[in-house]
């Protein structure tokens, strides 16, 4: 879901449930060929992206997600300082760092969500710093943002709260929403929930519904605050695999928090370690052959293990 949506009908969230009925007659019905989501054209940020495969759109492809020498605090609180870190574009970041290091402040700078007091935040070659609201908004339309306590508007079910980005963002017709709604609820595992209301869902599935919502527009860019929190195992599989899924066939860039670290490490190419207001960078082979406590101690024995064998595979051709 974009984040203007998000945040402007959490004001209006039982006005709207009023206003927005999925079965009344609305817009033209368009073929499956015509309609418009916010990927094929909508957004700023996929634009931007589109750019001539020389060496320059190679180096931007390298830093499609960048944020330079950000200073950020919280009154007293120094949360970054001089934070630098970049983001390939189509490969999938795990962002590591105890409690108050700033994971999931970075998602939301990344998203427009959060301005640093000084330095920057570049998506698609597009600085973030200075730009109006309404060019932020144009941005977000290409992100697609996974909350980790979920966000999901209380007073609307499950089908409006997934199609209301489609509702707001295109022109597709009722029946297209239920039917694309179902599709992503389908892919998450979860079918004939489109009737319930957030309170009458598990914790494990209140998570696949924000899922579902944070990918319903096609986005560019995925950021995951903690996906795989409160899910079993069979649903945790299921998650990463479908993560894998949309950034092989899709080509998303998604940048996830996570403390699953089996997950994480099959999934990243890369790993950033946020700790004293900076960041630790690189693939997960080469932070696994750190000496530094502090990269010991997240990969964890387990961690350090599954990268060894993962590397034994790949010597022998196996992975």
């Amino acid at each position: 879901m974009d984040f203007d949506l998000l945040f402007r009908l959490r004001y209006f969230d039982c006005k709207r449930r009023n206003a927005f009925r999925l079965g009344e007659p609305t817009r033209p019905s368009l073929d499956r060929t015509q309609r418009e989501r916010v990927r094929p054209g909508g957004s700023t940020l996929q634009n931007a992206a589109e750019a001539p495969e020389d060496s320059r759109a190679s180096y931007q492809n390298d830093r499609f997600i960048e944020v330079r020498d950000a200073n950020l605090a919280f009154g007293h609180r120094q949360v970054f300082k001089g934070l630098s870190c970049q983001f390939a574009k189509g490969k999938v970041h795990l962002l590591l760092g105890g409690s108050g290091t700033g994971k999931s402040t970075l998602l939301r700078m990344i998203g427009g969500l959060q301005r640093p007091d000084s330095g920057e935040v570049r998506v698609a070659n597009q600085s973030l710093t200075n730009l109006r609201e309404r060019d932020l908004g144009q941005i977000r339309k290409g992100i697609g943002m996974l909350f980790q306590n979920g966000a999901l508007l209380d007073s609307m079910s499950v089908l409006e709260n997934i199609g209301l980005p489609l509702r707001e963002h295109t022109k597709e017709s009722p029946s297209a929403i239920r039917e694309r709604v179902a599709e992503v609820l389908a892919s998450v595992g979860l079918d004939r929930v489109e009737a319930l209301l957030p309170r009458q869902l598990s914790g494990g599935m209140l998570r696949r519904v924000a899922f579902a919502r944070a990918i319903v527009m096609e986005p560019e860019i995925l950021l995951c605050d903690e996906p795989f929190s409160g899910l079993d195992p069979l649903n945790v599989s299921r998650i990463e695999d479908l993560l894998m899924q949309l950034n092989r066939d899709l080509g998303l860039t998604i940048v996830v928090t996570s403390h699953h670290m089996a997950s994480s490490l099959r999934m990243a190419k890369q790993m950033i370690l946020l700790r004293d207001g900076g960041c630790i960078a690189g693939t997960p082979e080469e932070l696994a052959d750190s000496s530094d406590e502090g990269i010991v101690e997240f990969l964890g024995e387990d961690g350090r293990a599954y990268l060894a064998r993962l590397h034994e595979l790949r010597e022998r051709g196996e992975a």
